[in-house]
């Protein structure tokens, strides 16, 4: 808090009841960063005193001081405070505000822009205004006032309060929203009041409307939020909404986002701040001056803070206000608009329909321009696609940009191919530029392969041929005949496959994004495609990106031929996969019980555990796969080794409540009270569930009802912590039993 220590005698220079003349602001230095503080003099009655005087931002010997953001509220000025010995009119929101401000004991240094700006000059209004930025991020503290409080506000701010000072004896710079979540739920709360309305009323006040605020708060390198009397640090009422468990309309969201602390941080500011971005997030703001809806956005955004043609002026009429920003955001055009809410209205559509036409006529450099001024705020929609796809004289330069920059958004559809193909003079070129990038700079759907069988009137081979046309060597194509390989082959097109493979193309090659086109074929059942790869060497124990092989991918999803015909070539029947995880392991927590079979008919290992240390018959287990537990027991699983933390099978099993399973495993021998994760038995994870039918199974089968876990909880807390009311009953019922 800014504060100014003088002593009480030389602060007031004028006598309560002398009539004092209205106050005449003296002229600032508009040639260098001037502007006005407010001292706030000390005191506690009705009367409010100042001192009003000019500093420089950049002075040396300028005092610290607070911003005040706030709305005017009712603009006829039915209030008056005295500053500098005469009589200056201000609203009664402002009047309040400086009264709620105001401290007893010592002067208060502050920014107000009602107070502080000499309204009545229209030169010194945009002075001012062009270093609101610096004047707001150079205080000390930006205080927000929302106003006078009710009850709701008053209990929800206290609340708020609350959690605020709880958190301080931590170190809670960096926590995360569950976190504070675990704070919040240990602030006393009334049962009889909603918070919700609380933030719900502050949330409709006008402060969050008005478009000033923006870079008031968006400026502040520290900010409170007061309400009358209370008041909390803004990055705690920032989160206040996903505390409570409400969702604030889009505008609040977004004002909520730019407070200073954790939202700031990790939402959109730090990335879409261009002026357009700005305008579409706040185009519901309120502005006394409609001018305003785009000068109070200059100092905050990216691209136009620096923008000579957008400089504040308000010299300049409402439509040449408007007519300058559009020509900023999408260039020269005969569209013109006589009110702010039109063009604010029309935003998206012009962004769209100026790109569009953009790629469609223009020219490479200027498509560059457009992108790099807007960034990610351009969608490259399949229109956008298609219409520089159909780019005469630019096309193939244009999608060569648009694949370099944003490939990852580009997916080349049946209306893209039909597109290039309507282009006489680059058609082919721009065909063939999309199938020569590399993966990952754009996306090849089966739609797109359709098309192009429709639109060259042949098989995918003779699609395929025109492109290999001319190539004598695949090396330099490596990526991109992998990839068609890989597509080909998941599409089960085998004469495609044929014709890639004898081309040359690796069977066993692996894309960075794509798997080894053997696994893909094996893991959707592509019979006819696998033998056509097996027969051409693919490596049927190759190891694919995640470090998967065919076997493990064709077990997973239970496709038995297949792991037949993959054990018949030599596949390993043990080889691991992701985590360590084998085939075996793979078509047991699928539940596909006849390629289980399958495996342990060929030596599959019934004991090996993945890197969590989980065997088959664990796995198994937790997904309740009843006939695959029992396939695994008569093939001799230890029923008492699971997974990692000493979890049994059982415990797995009890802890999704998976009945049958339980009573397989118990009927088996299962250890019923062998502790696993954090020291619980499979009755604490049971209860725990609220899983009644298995928690009676254990109970019935004496289960130890008192089994104390790692931190010392019992069954019976267990349940009631998760309000389990049938189990806790059927818990209780048992001490009784035993207690007798």
């Amino acid at each position: 808090m800014a504060q100014y220590r003088t002593p009480r005698s030389e602060s007031r220079l004028w006598e309560a009841g002398v009539q004092m003349d209205i106050y005449v602001y003296e002229p600032i230095d508009l040639e260098r960063p001037a502007f006005r503080l407010l001292q706030l003099l000390r005191g506690n009655g009705p009367a409010i005193e100042c001192i009003l005087y000019q500093a420089y931002i950049d002075g040396i010997d300028t005092v610290p001081y607070d911003a005040l953001s706030y709305t005017w509220g009712d603009t006829n000025k039915t209030s008056t405070v005295t500053v500098n010995g005469k009589t200056l009119g201000v609203t009664e929101n402002l009047y309040s505000a400086l009264q709620h401000l105001r401290l007893e004991d010592i002067d208060r240094v502050l920014w107000v822009d009602a107070i502080c700006i000499d309204q009545g000059n229209e030169k010194e209004r945009g002075h001012q205004v062009q270093q609101m930025c610096k004047i707001y991020s150079h205080a000390e503290e930006v205080v927000v006032w929302l106003g006078q409080p009710t009850e709701e506000t008053n209990i929800l701010m206290d609340c708020l309060r609350q959690l605020e000072e709880n958190s301080l004896t931590h170190a809670h710079r960096h926590w995360d929203l569950a976190q504070w979540t675990t704070f919040w739920q240990l602030v006393p709360q009334n049962p009889d009041f909603e918070l919700s309305k609380g933030l719900d009323l502050l949330l409709r006040r006008p402060w969050f409307r008005r478009v000033w605020i923006l870079q008031e708060i968006a400026n502040a390198k520290k900010a409170s939020v007061r309400c009358g009397i209370k008041s909390v640090k803004a990055r705690t009422f920032a989160l206040a909404p996903s505390l409570i468990g409400i969702k604030p309309e889009r505008h609040c969201q977004a004002v909520l986002d730019i407070m200073p602390g954790h939202l700031r941080e990790e939402t959109w500011w730090g990335e879409s701040r261009d002026l357009y971005n700005l305008l579409l997030k706040f185009r519901e703001s309120n502005a006394s001056d409609p001018r305003d809806k785009v000068y109070a956005l200059l100092g905050i955004s990216s691209d136009a803070y620096d923008t000579d043609s957008l400089r504040p002026a308000y010299t300049k009429d409402l439509q040449a206000v408007i007519c300058d920003t559009s020509l900023f955001l999408f260039g020269q055009s005969d569209v013109s608009y006589e009110t702010m809410p039109q063009f604010l209205d029309d935003l998206t559509f012009r962004n769209s329909t100026s790109f569009l036409e953009l790629v469609r006529r223009s020219n490479v450099r200027e498509v560059e321009l457009f992108i790099m001024r807007r960034g990610l705020e351009v969608s490259l929609s399949e229109d956008m696609i298609k219409a520089a796809a159909e780019n005469q004289e630019n096309g193939t330069k244009i999608i060569n940009f648009l694949i370099q920059k944003r490939g990852s958004e580009i997916t080349v559809t049946d209306g893209v191919i039909r597109a290039a193909a309507r282009n006489r003079t680059s058609g082919r070129d721009i065909i063939t530029l999309l199938f020569q990038k590399r993966e990952g700079e754009f996306k090849l759907t089966k739609a797109a392969w359709e098309m192009m069988h429709d639109v060259f009137g042949g098989e995918y081979e003779e699609i395929l041929k025109g492109l290999l046309q001319g190539i004598s060597c695949v090396d330099a194509w490596n990526e991109d005949f992998d990839r068609l390989l890989y597509i080909m082959s998941e599409g089960g097109y085998t004469a495609a496959v044929k014709l890639l493979l004898d081309k040359g193309v690796d069977p066993n090659a692996q894309s960075r994004y794509y798997e080894i086109a053997v696994q893909t074929v094996l893991h959707k059942g592509q019979r006819a495609a696998a033998k056509l790869l097996l027969d051409n060497n693919a490596n049927v124990n190759a190891v694919g990106r995640l470090q998967k092989t065919a076997l493990y991918a064709a077990s997973a999803r239970g496709h038995e031929v297949v792991v037949k015909l993959l054990l018949d070539r030599g596949a390993d029947v043990n080889a691991r996969g992701e985590f360590h995880i084998t085939p075996l392991c793979a078509a047991s927590v699928g539940g596909h019980e006849a390629v289980v079979k399958l495996l342990l008919d060929k030596g599959a290992d019934v004991g090996e555990r993945d890197v969590f240390h989980h065997t088959a018959l664990y796995m198994a287990s937790a997904e309740g796969h009843k006939t695959v537990v029992k396939l695994l027991l008569d093939k001799g699983a230890d029923v008492n080794v699971g997974g990692r933390r000493d979890d049994t099978p059982l415990y797995a099993a009890s802890a999704g409540g998976h009945e049958a399973v339980v009573k397989l495993l118990l009927d088996k021998g299962a250890n019923i009270n062998k502790r696993g994760r954090l020291y619980n038995t499979a009755l604490y994870a049971a209860s725990a569930k609220g899983y009644t039918a298995v928690v009676k199974l254990l109970l019935d089968r004496d289960a130890d009802v008192n089994a104390r876990g790692k931190h010392g909880d019992t069954p019976l807390y267990a349940a009631a912590a998760g309000g389990h009311e049938a189990v806790v009953e059927l818990l209780r019922s048992k001490e009784q039993e035993q207690s007798i």
